[in-house]
């Protein structure tokens, strides 16, 4: 008698099955499989079997969530369309034999292999077919399948089957046969295809068989042995009945059977007619499968009447074998394992994890052929022990991309190599032995053509030139050599660390300083001459499997400030909010979506008192530029209520969001949108979104949708299983809405489509209710809503020196200076005094983005020296604001910077002391004055042309080789007229010259600068302009004037032109009066003093007399004035070393410049921004304002 099963709960298996995935590759043991270096993909990358084909029937509601409304409708789901259809079983798609079906159809191992036969076959059994399978492999592999492809005959509604799959092992040489057969499939998870077409038993089907019956071993076994842990394929495992051991064959019978063993059987299995019994039919590298029979009138196994089994042969299997090979080193445990990671949801490449990026920054000093540099992984390496969640056990590494920087605009050849050891496994370039040596010891990995982009910007190597993408193990090193061929164009910088310390990070991937070299080819023969210590300019590339990304995200991406829970700060936005707390932490699933429609059904629980307080959800934007966006609460499951309006008595949030100015473009920008965009792509503003309190240990149930098919989720495993939590929430798997709005079922006469299991893919912002803590960073929350008024973006930088625990990682530090200066820079806003409240009153300004990122001393310009034990950071931060027209991005940006001491002051994280060495905002009040102008002051719009033109030519006179100082406004305050000369005399009948004056006009100066070294802005304002009167003459009578404004005397012919005969006198700046000093009167009297005092005041006046006088002759001295503010227009060199080009070539230059210099013969030496090479500069007496070739002032503790 066969086994029998429940017919309602195989349906339900049906709407649960996993997201199938298909991969070629062909690696022998058991691991992650590569990223595919091929173009992107455009089509869907996962389809739910289940789905496709029984959402196009009319299937009972109860049975199973998929279902489709009896009208011809278009549903979306997984990034398609799916035609919906009238319920019949005629409108599945028709099983033609097209590459999209064939994607749609194959699920099994991702490292498989697969031998196909035929589907022609007229030969039908009731009871089975047997076909046998020898494995030849020549590696002593073993061969398991992993998924059978079927001929079956017969059709049900739903077109649901049972397989059983039997096997035993044979003796190829010997002519007996026995009935010994052993069941090692049994499952109700097939949709029968109708003949001629394959019936896939897919590798879900045998993961859940092996999970079930391996957790019956378990609980059989002795405590003993269940604690043992297994490295290789044990004695038992051995005995798993689709093994093929090397060498051996095996027989397999398959038989279908109905879902409800108490209805007839519709099914029959399809067979081939064979020449020869038991002859080989087809084989590949590894297998060889033989011919068979087919069973008639009794069963081969599980029945009492089997011997009255007829067997019909030969017959020719008609199907599919996929299967893969596994070392005797892999445990069936770990290979199951796998197995069910890679059938989990993937990203673009079809794998499960995330994408990042780390950049070193496109900052150079000098140039050659080629760099040697290690790239580790920062992933702890794993201990060994039982996980919890699958996913945790597969975090490696995949650099599959990578940015050079080539300054010049040229094509070059390039080549990319990992370096590898004997074994072929990667290690560390630092070992001399055989470095040089590149054809023996290191692997080819990238070989193209590339087109340099330019200075300051990253040139991609294409993706057609990546030959193989590098994986790294938790912990594990590699060496790259990246190399031009046809020039010294590639770009990198001297280092002030040592050769091999960390010098970028974004948590995850570690890139090291390394050595350049200045030839191509390298010829290892010891003589090969190579410049160190040298950082690498550039972009990796990577993909982190999934166990890193529910981890410890790249600090890159914004998932990582969902992880942990943000610093505090001393100030508390909630504190007027009745019953409201700051947020202490958020909670996201995930962004890496795969699937999408118009709704999302989930519950979460709370492991705390907590109020949820906004929803943040994935929206593509693909529809349309604005959507409703509907979010239902109720206390208690969803699952089961999806339809009842009653049951839902909260609205959480009913608003229209829009999509964010600046939004990826899929027409431009390629169909992938970058994760932090995802992540930003539709927040719920807080005043938008209802409270809901919730009790430790409750469940409640959210309903969210949109009213375009734009929400993206991803396909989960099981509904109700938890896909992501924290110490204080927990969000659970649910299911995909395909109607909207919600509960609109009879209003529009048709019945509601939910797919399950799904993955929402959003983040939950929730605060605390049974406490107060400190005000964190307001987190991103800001939606941009349409305006007629247009909206700019201003972006500004500040640096800091962070003195921290030598144990705190770099994705630590960042992830606690972002959150910390979010935080104060939220306060600034709502404290009403700060001018950057006035702007977000006046001019709608909000904080929109705050990123940190690691940067070098060399940045910075001098040396950060902590206190033992400690060490210390160069931590940037960048900042963007949006804020309306009203005010320009320079002068927002200036207000950035003039709080860069109040950040400093405010900002209070624990375990860190900081010290801001960044750009600052510089100020001055000049008096320009002109001659030669109209007897009148200059109207707004003449005011308008002065302050833009005197802005250019600040800017064009005033900026030094590394960009450090930079005119952002110049701002008119007051004029002052003045007579100038009398009327000329004219000869008779001709007119007399009108009136003519001179203006002083006041005006304030406004830039950002960065230290080393300290300079007077003032006075490098007054020289600039004083040294070069023609040249602003020149730009003030050259450029036109723009259109006059109402009122404006220029509007009269003969004052038309204001400028037409001005002459520019000078400029001075103008000293704010320093305060009186106060003295103290001297006491003289004997009998209250005793005359100590007077002599120790006197000695102070002396000494600071004496400091007066040797400052100003040290700042005034003629070569000291020069090296500060010389002109453009001289010839003259900085005493520095030249470091444009490293060629071996060049050899007596660069020992001249080392005695020049007095360095040593055994290695360059770079500090700072002295070594910058400023050659001879031209143009009209041009001041630039330089680095001194001298060690900058600093604190104490900083160098």
């Amino acid at each position: 008698m066969l086994h029998s099963s429940n017919y309602s709960h195989a349906l339900a298996l049906v709407g649960l099955l996993l997201v199938l995935t298909v991969d070629s590759s062909t690696g022998a043991k058991i691991i992650p499989k590569p990223l595919a270096p091929a173009a992107p993909i455009n089509t869907a990358r996962v389809v739910d079997v289940a789905r496709y084909a029984l959402d196009n029937n009319d299937v009972d509601e109860s049975d199973i969530l998929s279902v489709t409304s009896a009208s011809n409708r278009v549903q979306e789901d997984d990034g398609e369309t799916i035609e919906g259809s009238t319920g019949t079983a005629d409108a599945v798609a028709p099983h033609a034999t097209t590459e999209q079906e064939r994607q749609l159809q194959e699920s099994h191992s991702p490292n498989h292999f697969e031998l196909h036969t035929t589907y022609d076959g007229t030969v039908k059994s009731t009871h089975g077919v047997e076909f046998t399978i020898e494995n030849k492999n020549v590696d002593n592999q073993y061969a398991i399948v992993s998924a059978l492809g079927l001929n079956v005959a017969g059709s049900a509604s739903p077109p649901l089957c049972r397989i059983k799959v039997y096997t035993k092992s044979v003796d190829l040489t010997s002519t007996q046969t026995t009935n010994d057969y052993r069941l090692a499939l049994d499952t109700t998870d097939v949709m029968c295809s109708s003949d001629g077409a394959e019936t896939l038993i897919p590798t879900e089907a045998f993961l859940q068989y092996y999970r079930s019956k391996d957790s019956e071993r378990r609980l059989q076994a002795d405590e003993s042995e269940s604690n043992e842990v297994v490295t290789a394929l044990s004695d038992d495992e051995k005995d798993y009945p689709l093994l093929i051991p090397p060498n051996q064959a095996v027989s397999f019978y398959a038989v279908v059977l109905p879902v409800d063993d108490s209805q007839p059987n519709p099914f029959s299995l399809i067979s081939s007619g064979g020449s020869v019994d038991s002859a080989l039919y087809k084989a590949d590298a590894n297998i060889n499968l033989y011919q068979g029979g087919a069973v008639s009138n009794a069963y081969l196994a599980d029945d009492p009447n089997m011997a009255a089994a007829e067997v019909y042969t030969p017959t020719v299997f008609n199907g599919a074998v996929y299967y893969d090979l596994l070392d005797k080193s892999t445990t069936l445990h770990d290979y199951f394992d796998y197995v069910e990671y890679s059938l989990l949801p993937g990203d673009i490449h079809g794998m499960p994890g995330c994408d990042a990026s780390v950049s070193t920054g496109y900052i150079d000093t000098i140039g050659s052929f080629g760099i040697m540099f290690d790239v580790a992984s920062a992933v702890p390496p794993i201990d060994g022990g039982d996980v919890d969640d699958i996913t945790s056990k597969y975090q490696d590494l995949e650099i599959f991309g990578l940015d050079v920087y080539i300054r010049n605009l040229v094509n070059t050849s390039i080549e990319v190599y990992a370096r590898t050891d004997s074994e072929g496994d990667y290690m560390s370039y630092s070992p001399i032995e055989g470095q040089t040596k590149i054809v023996d010891n290191w692997e080819l990995v990238a070989k193209g053509v590339i087109e340099g982009r330019g200075p300051g910007v990253g040139t991609p190597i294409p993706q057609e030139s990546w030959l193989k993408n590098v994986v790294l193990k938790p912990g594990h090193v590699v060496g790259f050599y990246v190399t031009v061929l046809d020039g010294p164009d590639l770009r990198y910088r001297n280092s002030t660390i040592p050769e091999g310390s960390i010098y970028a990070t974004d948590g995850i991937l570690n890139v090291g300083v390394g050595r350049s070299w200045g030839e191509y080819p390298l010829r290892g023969d010891g003589s090969d001459v190579s410049f160190h210590p040298r950082e690498f300019s550039g972009t990796f590339h990577y993909h982190a499997h999934e166990g890193v990304c529910k981890s410890q995200s790249p600090s890159v991406a914004p998932t990582a400030s969902t992880l942990s829970p943000a610093p505090t700060t001393n100030t508390n936005a909630y504190k007027d909010e009745e019953g409201m707390c700051p947020s202490e932490n958020e909670l996201a699933t995930t962004f890496q979506d795969g699937t999408g429609s118009y709704c999302i059904l989930f519950d979460v629980s709370p492991k705390v008192d907590l109020t949820i307080t906004g929803i943040d959800l994935n929206v593509d934007w693909n529809s349309a530029d604005e959507a409703l966006v509907t979010v239902y609460a109720k206390n208690g499951s969803w699952f089961g209520f999806q339809n009842d309006r009653e049951a839902w008595p909260y609205i959480a949030a009913n608003t229209t969001l829009y999509k964010p100015n600046g939004f990826h473009d899929r027409k431009t920008q390629g169909p992938v949108i970058p994760l932090e965009e995802k992540m930003t792509s539709a927040i719920i503003p807080k005043k938008e979104f209802k409270p809901m309190p919730m009790k430790e240990g409750e469940t409640w149930a959210f309903y969210a949708c949109t009213s375009t098919a734009d929400l993206r989720y991803s396909i989960g495993s099981s509904i109700g299983k938890t896909c992501a939590s924290n110490s204080e929430l927990r969000v659970y798997e649910g299911a995909g809405g395909a109607d909207h709005p919600q509960f609109g079922q009879e209003e529009k006469g048709i019945d509601y489509t939910f797919y399950a299991p799904r993955v929402p893919s959003l983040k939950m912002r929730y605060d605390f209710v049974a406490e107060c803590p400190s005000e964190p960073p307001s987190s991103f929350d800001y939606t941009p809503s349409p305006t007629p008024q247009p909206t700019l973006t201003t972006a500004a930088t500040y640096t800091f020196y962070a003195e921290h625990s030598a144990d705190k990682s770099m994705a630590d530090v960042t992830y606690d200076m972002e959150y910390g200066v979010r935080g104060v820079l939220d306060s600034f806003v709502k404290d009403k005094a700060n001018p950057l409240h006035e702007h977000g009153v006046n001019d709608g300004l909000v904080v929109t983005s705050v990123r940190a990122v690691i940067v070098s001393a060399m940045d910075v310009g001098y040396l950060c020296i902590p206190e033992a034990p400690k060490t210390c950071t160069a931590v940037s931060i960048q900042v963007e604001v949006v804020h309306h027209d009203t005010v320009s991005t320079d002068e927002i940006l200036y207000d950035l910077l003039n709080q860069s001491d109040n950040v400093q002051r405010e900002l209070n994280v624990d375990g860190y002391e900081v010290e801001y060495v960044g750009s600052r905002a510089v100020e001055t009040d000049s008096e320009v004055m002109l001659s030669g102008v109209p007897d009148r002051e200059m109207g707004g719009s003449e005011q308008e042309y002065f302050a833009r033109v005197a802005k250019d030519f600040l800017n064009s006179q005033v900026v030094s080789d590394n960009d450090s100082l930079q005119i952002l406004a110049v701002t008119v305050n007051g004029q002052e007229i003045t007579a100038d000369s009398a009327a000329e005399n004219v000869a008779p009948g001709v007119r007399r010259r009108l009136q003519r004056a001179k203006n002083r006009i006041n005006v304030s100066v406004k830039g950002q600068y960065k230290p080393p070294p300290k300079i007077n802005f003032g006075e490098v304002v007054e020289e600039s302009i004083n040294r070069d009167r023609e040249l602003l003459k020149k730009e003030l009578t050259s450029k036109p004037l723009p259109a006059s404004v109402d009122g404006d005397l220029s509007e009269v012919p003969e004052f038309a032109d204001y400028f037409a005969d001005a002459e520019v006198v000078g400029a001075r700046e103008l000293k704010k009066p320093a305060p009186a000093r106060v003295f103290a009167p001297m006491n003289n009297d004997p009998a209250s003093d005793d005359g100590l005092k007077n002599i120790l005041n006197y000695a102070a006046f002396g000494i600071s007399g004496l400091i007066f006088l040797l400052t100003s002759v040290f700042f005034l001295r003629p070569r000291r004035f020069k090296a500060m503010f010389r002109s453009k227009s001289s010839d003259y060199h900085m005493n520095t070393q030249k470091v444009d080009v490293e060629e071996d070539q060049m050899a007596a230059l660069k020992a001249k410049s080392r005695r020049e210099l007095g360095y040593d013969d055994d290695e360059y030496i770079y500090t700072s921004h002295s070594s910058m090479n400023y050659g001879p500069q031209s143009g009209m007496g041009r001041s630039s304002i330089r680095n001194p070739s001298m060690t900058p002032s600093r604190g104490p503790a900083y160098r």
